[in-house]
């Protein structure tokens, strides 16, 4: 179907009564152009949602009784039967590799329900350490063959970003030792750390296709809109090259 510039807007609004979940609602994924006004609808919907960046403020933080750190995670399976596993296969792959831009891959699939009542809520695909600017990212991965939009991208790292209680997600990484504080000449304390959220990209996804026309200077309510988040985007590409936007 095709929708029309005030349609696309009203079914958003409709959606921010769930901010929480918006990453996930339909309209979020809608690829293409409205039907009068010829607009993209990520672009339609990103306008709208600059306007409305207070709405965000009613995502709360959950706090895991649990760690979030999992001690099974250091010992990494990797299933290469089932092919609907190969965006997680990737992140257990790339788990333990050092990049330029985003540092250190730490961790991948931190849960961050603390019970079965969190409905709507996922895993974050990896977390990373920056040790140069202190920085810990907070990444939602989108792999080959993906289809889902930019913009749900975007929105999914940020919501997992305002629903992760950030205080204890730095002392569960120091406490588990997937940061090492103190071992550089700048004396790193968890005070120190900043959380970002972020997403990383693989060619082949539409999502990378997409972030490809926004550098180019499309999308430019997005790209808006992501900055107003302070959401960074990361590619990588063959596990050479990582660049950011």
């Amino acid at each position: 179907m095709k929708y029309s510039r005030q349609e696309t807007i009203v079914k958003l609004n409709i959606e921010l009564a769930t901010i929480e979940k918006l990453y996930k609602s339909n309209c979020i994924n809608w690829k293409g152009t409205t039907i009068d006004s010829n607009e993209q609808y990520s672009e339609v919907i990103a306008q709208e949602l600059l306007k409305k960046l207070a709405e965000f403020s009613n995502i709360h933080p959950v706090t895991r009784k649990s760690h979030y750190y999992i001690e099974k995670h250091g010992y990494i399976k990797i299933d290469i039967c089932k092919s609907n596993r190969d965006e997680e296969n990737f992140a257990k792959r790339i788990t333990g590799l050092n990049f330029k831009h985003f540092g250190l891959i730490i961790d991948y699939q931190i849960p961050l329900k603390d019970s079965l009542k969190d409905t709507g809520i996922g895993k974050i695909d990896l977390i990373s350490f920056d040790e140069k600017t202190k920085t810990l990212y907070l990444m939602e991965l989108k792999y080959i063959g993906n289809k889902e939009t930019l913009l749900r991208a975007l929105l999914e790292s940020y919501t997992y970003y305002k629903v992760v209680d950030k205080v204890e997600l730095i002392n569960d990484c120091v406490k588990s030792q997937k940061i090492i504080l103190n071992k550089s000449s700048n004396s790193i304390t968890s005070n120190d750390i900043t959380i970002i959220p972020s997403v990383l990209l693989v060619p082949e996804c539409n999502s990378y296709d997409e972030l490809k026309e926004m550098e180019s200077g499309d999308r430019p309510y997005l790209k808006e809109l992501s900055i107003a988040l302070g959401v960074k985007f990361f590619t990588i590409e063959f596990l050479i090259n990582a660049v950011q936007l």
